[in-house]
């Protein structure tokens, strides 16, 4: 397919760093490479061309006293006792510091369509609403977490608020930040534009049904590539491993996340798990890690590495195990099996149509730490032509439903929005 009327992508972020980041950086690029002007607005910093080239985004003098009504947001928020496991980032997202006219003022010219990624801290509802009002555009949303759907978290384990208001938050014993949480949530209710469109896959398309917010709004599974020539199986594992000093005898088990102590990446059921391998095993940790944890006598903590690097480490593994209890990706389940490592996880995000038992790697029964030690056993004790003939597969599944070849791709979305 053509490109369709050199039509204008805008891609939104909060993000200048990590794995996020990377992601926006990845569906920009690909959106240049089909042919079309895609510009990335990143919060209070910068706008990147098609080209390359960035500009400073400025932000509002008039948006002052928001900045100040976050401070003292934050100072409460700061004093209060909040559950970390419901991830909550952004108790003030009704308080932005950028306008629509100051990230529309970035770019040549108005965007037909507006992609919004993780935009914590940077737009909101009104911001968005303001978007289409002034350019028309289509506003497609990506679902990166469970933000989107509630009042204040990223992630909502088993609360089940997100329904109806988010009332009386469980995260909290504020009843000032509840309070807050509630209003973010009418306020959602309120600005977002009715005819908003929302990429989702599996399970997550439930959640939008389910909540007050979404409940109408429109559904499409567009598939954003993830680089298959770059997450690729190794040449040479063993070189490769002798390059880090790891012996070739060793089965290694990868594990890792952006924030390792995160509640929902379930590290301590991962961790009890561990204890429970009969195998003999070396445990490879990558990840942020701000509290001492211990994952076997055995094992190498590599620290946050950066992508090249974090890529043989997938590559050099001989599972890479996701204890996530509450996530939209996980994108390392995604990149891993591109590089033809097996995965072990609970059925949760897009490893339940990835992982499959015996072919895949195996899906353990959600938060069980047995069950997942019992599959961690079954891979690493595979014959060496098993596991190949594993790795084989998931690459091939990796690629059928996210290379750059899979069907209703951005592509495909565009042609279908603009008729051709």
């Amino acid at each position: 397919m053509s490109p369709v009327n050199n039509k204008v992508i805008l891609h939104l972020t909060s993000l200048s760093s990590g794995g996020g980041y990377t992601f926006t950086i990845d569906v920009h690029r690909a959106c240049v490479g089909y042919g079309y002007e895609s510009y990335v607005v990143i919060r209070g910093k910068k706008c990147i061309f098609p080209d390359g080239s960035q500009k400073e985004l400025r932000s509002n003098e008039h948006l002052y006293w928001n900045k100040m009504r976050r401070f003292v947001f934050r100072q409460v928020v700061k004093h209060s006792q909040i559950d970390n496991g419901y991830s909550m980032y952004n108790l003030c997202e009704r308080f932005t510091c950028h306008s629509a006219k100051d990230i529309l003022a970035a770019l040549p010219k108005k965007p037909d369509v507006i992609f919004v990624h993780w935009v914590s801290d940077f737009t909101n509802a009104e911001v968005i609403r303001d978007l289409e009002a002034l350019t028309g555009a289509r506003i497609l949303f990506l679902l990166v977490d469970h933000a989107m759907f509630s009042g204040g978290c990223h992630y909502q384990l088993d609360c089940q608020g997100y329904k109806d208001g988010c009332h009386d938050c469980p995260a909290t014993n504020s009843k000032w930040i509840k309070r807050g949480i509630e209003k973010n949530y009418l306020f959602k209710q309120q600005f977002l534009p009715k005819d908003i469109i929302v990429s989702a896959r599996g399970s997550e398309k439930q959640r939008l049904r389910q909540s007050a917010i979404y409940g109408n709004c429109r559904i499409e599974s567009v598939a954003f590539p993830i680089d298959e020539n770059k997450f690729c199986p190794p040449a040479d594992r063993a070189l490769l491993r002798s390059k880090w000093n790891i012996p070739t005898d060793r089965k290694l088990v990868l594990i890792g996340a952006s924030h390792l102590d995160e509640k929902r990446k379930g590290m301590a059921l991962l961790i009890e798990s561990l204890a429970k391998v009969k195998c003999d095993v070396t445990v490879l940790v990558v990840g942020y890690m701000k509290s001492r944890m211990t994952f076997g006598k055995d094992s190498i903590i590599l620290g946050f590495l950066d992508e090249s690097r974090l890529i043989e480490a997938y590559q050099m593994a001989d599972v890479f195990v996701c204890s996530s209890l509450a996530d939209a990706g996980p994108m390392m389940v995604k990149q891993c099996c591109l590089c033809g490592t097996p995965v072990v996880a609970f059925p949760v995000g897009e490893s339940v149509g990835l992982v499959r038992n015996g072919e895949t790697g195996y899906l353990a029964k959600y938060g069980d730490v047995d069950d997942m030690a019992h599959g961690i056993d079954a891979i690493v004790s595979l014959s060496d032509e098993n596991w190949h003939e594993m790795s084989l597969r998931c690459r091939e599944r990796a690629v059928e439903l996210f290379s750059s070849k899979v069907g209703n791709t951005i592509e495909d979305f565009m042609g279908k929005e603009f008729g051709e």
